[in-house]
């Protein structure tokens, strides 16, 4: 009775009576869409719109956030039609339409027969399909649920089995295996969420105990049924009509990740506790001792209320709104929820997807005022890349304060938001760059890191496919020292990396032959520059970060990976500067030492947290180390060409010097 989690291994069965079919047009009408979209719910402790909960999930099952149904009632290429009336869902000769991840789930709530003949789940190994016993289609392709159903129970079997494996250990095969297995669950409880309603006991509705109203609705039975298992005197899996019971509630919690539940239900003002959801009420009044209070029953008829509308629009729409409006007033009334309609803008201006391509665009810019140095073309280029720069910065940096706002706390609490306040940074301090020295570096540094960083931000957001925006500790939120400490580091880590990219562009443009020895000695003054920025950006934020860690694990340095990494980035940098001072580096030597401040830096950022040990780790994250070997293996190469210039210009000062002290024996 405490854990009915065993329910998952046993198919669910959607019996959708052909009078509640509502057309899938409906769904897609913007009204209802904006409705649902705009529900706010709990899930992992943060309250968020419901549109984000059906993106990250979109997300992780197909690793896009849309569907497309083409023309001819195709989707992705394969006829869709809707089973009760054998037509397609988009007519012949209709425009492409596409569904958003809003759109996708209601169509899962709600048209569930439909939504499992939808290609959906991304799987990057044919093979993995052909050991389920299932006929394969590309190397990796997308499959839906239908087409994975029938290899259901193997592929429970085989994920039990792989599951006790290390995962080091598990072959990819394996591994897609638990993988596809783990979405394929979420996604039956996805499409099975209103079973409850529809059907919350299957077809054995006759075997009910007596007194119980029919058609049954559990907002007025549930206490009896509940009564009616803990009085049954054996197992309630030996009652007729309670394995329906329990995999509708199951469903109803949307999945089988506890911090994933689907909580719906805000509690009173004045309950210092957690939102429920229909399927914890359902389950809290099997496993419990007591009734469930009127208030819950209340919550569970409205959500009964919105499916029941069905098929009527008129109806279904008017008690969507009626529970959207009781869901806001009852967050109101607890002070929650207050930034809903923000993070709905936020999804929907995706500022770092567009911050992306518009500084690729700035990048082309930049390449263009290249060809005709001095003309008409180079100034208009120059003009044009500064705009769209600009406003790519203007868009990460927005992004990164609307999140801040969103989760009222400061922008760096994990791997991801470093990436995307770090390549904010860089794109600001080399547009700072380019007004102080108007020679086309600072665009160009702009262009790269902002471009590089968005692009691995979006990657890192798709691989992880859970939502970025993560809740704290109440303690965290207003920390000062998160407030100082990690984001002076962080600028840090972006002042350092930009002198390492100025010194990659050096090196590249050098080994194309068009450096000439003004260009050389400004990328030489400003890298420099942002060596002497970062070493006191680093050094203040690693003192800061000691004061913090004796003030919450009582020691100021633990010699912890991460610690260890500021370090490094301090060290090499006083190691520049000194060796700079003292005539033992010059331009080439500068350059050279500035492509290992740039690994280091990686490695601080990056690498500590693949080494899964330390108190400031952010997490492992798979398949980051060959991106790290990849980036450092650049570097060593062209830190070979570096080396081998030093060695050049050396060999050239010696000859000429044998050149004078020939002449001068002549002379």
């Amino acid at each position: 009775m405490k854990n009915l989690r065993f329910l998952l291994v046993l198919p669910f069965a959607s019996l959708v009576p052909a009078a509640e079919l509502p057309p899938p047009g409906l769904l897609r009408e913007k009204e209802v869409v904006e409705t649902f979209a705009s529900i706010p719910v709990q899930e992992a402790g943060r309250i968020k719109p419901l549109a984000n909960v059906a993106s990250y999930r979109l997300l992780r099952f197909r690793a896009r956030r849309s569907i497309w149904l083409t023309e001819n009632g195709e989707m992705d290429g394969k006829p869709v039609t809707d089973p009760a009336t054998r037509n397609p869902v988009v007519k012949e000769g209709g425009k492409p339409v596409k569904l958003s991840p809003t759109e996708w789930l209601l169509l899962s709530w709600f048209r569930p027969d439909i939504a499992k003949i939808v290609p959906l789940f991304k799987v990057d190994n044919s093979s993995a399909i052909s050991e389920l016993g299932l006929p394969a289609k590309a190397k990796r392709d997308q499959y839906s649920f239908a087409e994975i159903e029938p290899a259901r129970q193997t592929l429970m079997e085989k994920m039990s089995q792989y599951r006790e494996m290390p995962a080091k250990n598990q072959t990819p095969e394996q591994r897609m295996i638990v993988q596809l297995a783990a979405n394929f669950l979420d996604y039956e409880m996805i499409t099975g969420h209103f079973d409850f309603i529809r059907s919350p006991v299957g077809d054995k509705a006759d075997q009910l105990p007596a007194g119980i109203e029919k058609p049954l609705r559990l907002s007025k039975s549930l206490n009896a049924l509940a009564n009616a298992v803990r009085t049954s005197g054996g197992p309630p899996m030996q009652i007729p009509w309670f394995r329906d019971f329990g995999k509708g509630a199951l469903g109803a919690m949307m999945s089988g990740n506890a911090e994933q539940q689907l909580r719906i239900f805000p509690p009173g003002p004045k309950v210092n506790e957690v939102w429920h959801g229909p399927g914890e009420t359902i389950f809290g009044a099997i496993n419990g001792e007591k009734e469930v209070d009127a208030e819950q029953l209340a919550w569970l008829a409205a959500y009964e209320d919105v499916y029941l509308a069905l098929p009527d629009a008129a109806k279904f729409k008017a008690a969507s709104k009626a529970l959207l409006t009781k869901i806001q007033d009852a967050a109101k009334a607890r002070n929650e929820g207050q930034f809903i309609a923000l993070e709905r803008h936020s999804i929907k201006a995706d500022y770092f997807f567009y911050a992306q391509w518009i500084f690729l665009v700035g990048f082309v810019a930049v390449a263009l005022s290249w060809i005709a140095p001095g003309s008409k073309l180079e100034k208009f280029t120059k003009i044009a890349a500064w705009l769209f720069l600009a406003i790519a910065t203007g868009y990460a940096v927005t992004g990164v304060i609307v999140r801040c706002i969103i989760m009222q706390r400061p922008p760096i609490t994990t791997l991801y938001e470093t990436i995307l306040f770090i390549g904010a940074s860089v794109a600001l301090f080399g547009l700072i760059a380019e007004a102080i020295t108007k020679r086309g570096l600072g665009l160009l540094v702009a262009a790269i890191g902002g471009t590089a960083c968005m692009f691995l931000a979006i990657q890192f957001e798709a691989s992880e496919a859970t939502d970025t925006l993560q809740q704290l500790q109440a303690v965290l939120i207003t920390n000062f020292w998160l407030s100082t400490h990690v984001p002076l580091i962080n600028m840090g880590y972006a002042a350092c990396m930009v002198s390492a990219l100025i010194s990659m562009i050096y090196f590249v443009v050098r080994l194309f032959g068009r450096l000439n020895k003004d260009d050389a000695r400004l990328m030489t003054r400003v890298a420099y520059g942002f060596i002497c920025f970062g070493l006191f950006l680093a050094l203040v934020g690693t003192v800061l970060g000691g004061i913090w860690a004796n003030y919450s694990w009582g020691r100021f340095w633990g010699w912890d990976p991460k610690e260890n990494g500021a370090l490094m980035i301090v060290l090499m940098c006083l190691v520049i500067l000194h060796a700079r001072l003292g005539g033992y580096i010059r331009e080439v030597g500068l350059h050279n030492c500035n492509l290992i401040l740039g690994c280091i830096v990686v490695f601080s950022w990056f690498g500590v947290n693949q080494l899964g040990v330390g108190l400031h780790a952010y997490g492992f994250t798979d398949g980051t180390w060959p991106k790290i070997y990849g980036f450092w293996l650049s570097q060593i190469v062209l830190l070979g060409y570096g080396l081998w210039l030093v060695w050049s210009d050396r060999a050239d000062k010696t000859d000429r010097a044998d050149v004078v002290t020939a002449a001068k024996v002549e002379a």
